[in-house]
């Protein structure tokens, strides 16, 4: 197979790769896939549910977090905001999942 070949076929899903941790814009689709916004405890169910309950997180750079301080982490750059107990979908987009 040609890497222009591989290149087309990859639908970048990182969360199942060997690296040991899931992508944070994986949360974000979670998010999305619900309307935008949940409380914060059903969106950890939901991740809990489709990544393990001991799920490590990550972003793009290398950073390492768990689910709070996934949240936490997409709070500070927009991606995210927090209100309360209510997680919404923020004004900055995700990471294309590259």
């Amino acid at each position: 197979m040609s890497m222009h070949a591989h290149d087309h076929e990859h639908h970048h899903d990182h969360s199942h790769e060997g690296d040991g941790f899931v992508f944070g814009h994986e949360i974000l689709g979670i998010l999305a896939g619900r309307g935008g916004s949940l409380p914060v405890a059903e969106l950890k169910v939901l991740a809990a549910a489709a990544f393990g309950d001991d799920a490590l997180y990550g972003n793009c750079h290398g950073d390492r977090f768990d689910f709070e301080g996934l949240l936490a982490f997409l709070s500070s750059k927009g991606k995210l905001a927090l209100e309360g107990d209510v997680a919404s979908l923020g004004r900055v987009p995700g990471c294309s999942g590259h």
